[in-house]
């Protein structure tokens, strides 16, 4: 949304949407806090001078200087290292000692159960928590000591992060004087946010009353606004339609045309093996897993298979299979990670036949996303 040094302000303002007095004053003249009005306007100078010289036609090659601020002699966008968290007054952690490398110019897919840690990742990673213990480099430069590392890089958290009282254009030119965008850079990058994310049309209603797959649109635009170097996207497909969801995606899958780093926390698989390169899987705190997509996939290929059972199979028929690898049961449905890639189709008929249970259908061969993540994270239920 707004530059992640502006991050609080803009998480501020989801809980401020239903006010009417404030929407405007954050970028407008008279504010009655001068001082930071001040800050946002010399912040905003130094971001057009940096920016002024990759303007672009309106389409998804208008934001291709995005990836220009960044260190080209860093090998990765963000690299973690031991970062812990707890929240105050939980015994728990959050995060425990989680070290990742994200690659620049990759789609970046964060997948985990609910409570597993993701949403606290990307609020230290956007400024808005602070670790306990650990590194965060963002292009080279330290969290800890260089906020400006935050002032390439954009968040489209999961709440609507607009005012619900002003229309689609009024946020957007709101969110783009936060940027410090002025006039007919503004213009320009608020048409080009618009037509990536389907908005022209109706960028005069007021935002409240869009539908739910607009407003997600909506959050995208704004975060588009900056053209980020990094651009970070909380489930930014929660809860809208079929049509919606495969704009948003098309648009995000555009972006790597752009070279943007884009770190994306999903809990639908189909779209991580959409959008992604690179995948990694935390539950409970940690990494359980990380590598490119197209790695763990053929990594697992003949090691999957999937069966329909004529009937629902009991524990102790289950145990025919889970000599093989890991096992997870819906119903009459049965998939199978293998520890062993040399383990035939055979076998695992010939067992299940042992165990007196009847197939009807079966697939062998390569994994699914979803394969390897419940094999991962485990199948049990979570609060």
């Amino acid at each position: 949304m707004a530059s992640l040094g502006l991050a609080r302000l803009v998480f501020r303002a989801i809980g401020e949407a239903r006010t009417r007095t404030i929407r405007v004053r954050l970028a407008s003249p008279g504010h009655r806090r001068p001082a930071r009005r001040t800050w946002l306007r010399a912040r905003g100078r130094q971001r057009r001078n940096a920016n002024s010289s990759h303007r672009g036609p309106a389409h998804l090659s208008g934001i291709s200087g995005a990836a220009t601020t960044a260190d080209p002699g860093s090998p990765s966008s963000i690299s973690i290292r031991g970062l812990q968290f707890t929240y105050p007054g939980i015994d728990t952690p959050a995060l425990r000692g989680i070290d990742l490398l994200i690659a620049r110019g990759r789609c970046f897919g964060l997948l985990g159960p609910n409570g597993a840690g993701k949403t606290t990742l990307l609020s230290l990673l956007t400024g808005v928590l602070r670790p306990d213990a650990g590194t965060i480099l963002v292009n080279g430069r330290d969290l800890a000591v260089d906020n400006d590392a935050l002032a390439t890089s954009a968040l489209v958290p999961q709440d609507f992060a607009f005012y619900a009282a002003l229309t689609g254009r009024e946020n957007l030119e709101c969110f783009a004087g936060v940027h410090g965008l002025r006039g007919s850079l503004a213009r320009e990058r608020i048409s080009q946010a618009a037509e990536t994310c389907g908005l022209g049309d109706i960028l005069n209603r007021q935002a409240g009353l869009y539908s739910g797959g607009v407003k997600r649109r909506l959050n995208l635009a704004i975060g588009l606004l900056n053209r980020p170097a990094i651009l970070y996207l909380d489930e930014p497909t929660v809860g809208i339609d079929a049509q919606s969801r495969r704009y948003i995606l098309e648009a995000i899958r555009g972006l790597r045309h752009s070279e943007m780093t884009v770190v994306y926390t999903s809990h639908y698989m189909e779209e991580i093996q959409f959008l992604c390169d690179d995948v990694a899987v935390i539950d409970d705190g940690t990494l359980r897993l990380q590598g490119t997509l197209d790695g763990l996939l053929h990594g697992a290929s003949s090691r999957a298979a999937r069966f329909t059972l004529s009937v629902e199979p009991s524990p102790g028929a289950l145990a025919a299979l889970e000599k093989f690898g890991a096992v997870t049961v819906h119903g009459r449905q049965v998939r199978l990670i293998m520890a062993d890639g040399r383990t035939s189709l055979t076998d695992l008929l010939d067992a299940l036949a042992s165990a007196g249970l009847s197939v009807e259908q079966c697939e062998f061969g390569q994994s699914q996303m979803e394969d390897i993540y419940l094999a991962v994270t485990e199948r049990r239920l979570r609060e």
